[in-house]
């Protein structure tokens, strides 16, 4: 059940940050461009065949990187179709990569954040539980100016009600019993520990 609520908030997480980053550019550009394109900067294609392929250079093998690039038809359309191809698929795979990395960076975001918001629960420390509510605030009363932070529940149960006498919250079960045995040693008093709320 935890986790369904937990995994509905991280898509509806993942929902508003797509929609955030699509949209929000969109509605802060003013600037709309109100001129058509008369020219370009991009240099014209060169008439001799180019090969944008990169070759490492090793200090040892310059003789056998000589041999490499001449054996190999830079002029031909296929090969440097290929190479075009070969280009493009790395940069995608490196674009989905960060993509990925950075949605996998924003989820553990989420789910941190997520996890200090949902489904917190504390322990106390219940130490007794009164059908009479004054025998209740006595103790109550007792526990506070003895400086812990006590207080009085009341639980309906089968149309009765009983006040329980409980100290905390702790964030931690084994504060929740550090506190137990001090309320032992110091108080005298015995209790057991519990869930929050």
């Amino acid at each position: 059940m935890m986790e369904q609520k937990l995994k509905e908030r991280l898509v509806g997480a993942a929902v508003l940050v797509a929609i955030a980053v699509i949209f929000i550019p969109i509605i802060l550009n003013d600037s709309q461009e109100t001129e058509s394109i008369s020219g370009s900067n991009i240099p014209e294609k060169p008439e001799t065949n180019f090969n944008s392929r990169i070759i490492p250079v090793m200090e040892n093998d310059e003789k056998a990187l000589l041999n490499t690039i001449e054996s190999e038809s830079i002029g031909s359309e296929e090969n440097q179709n290929k190479i075009e191809q070969d280009i493009i698929a790395e940069k995608l795979v490196s674009d989905n990569d960060k993509i990925a990395d950075d949605i996998s960076a924003k989820k553990e975001a989420i789910e941190d954040e997520v996890k200090v918001d949902v489904g917190l629960s504390a322990w106390i420390v219940q130490l007794g539980s009164f059908t009479d509510e004054d025998n209740a605030q006595s103790l109550n009363e007792k526990l506070r100016k003895a400086g812990y932070p006590a207080f009085v529940e009341p639980l309906k149960k089968n149309g009765k009600i009983s006040y329980r006498v409980r100290v905390g919250p702790e964030i931690k079960r084994s504060e929740a019993d550090l506190l137990l045995k001090n309320l032992k040693d110091k108080m005298n008093l015995d209790g057991i520990v519990v869930t929050y709320p």
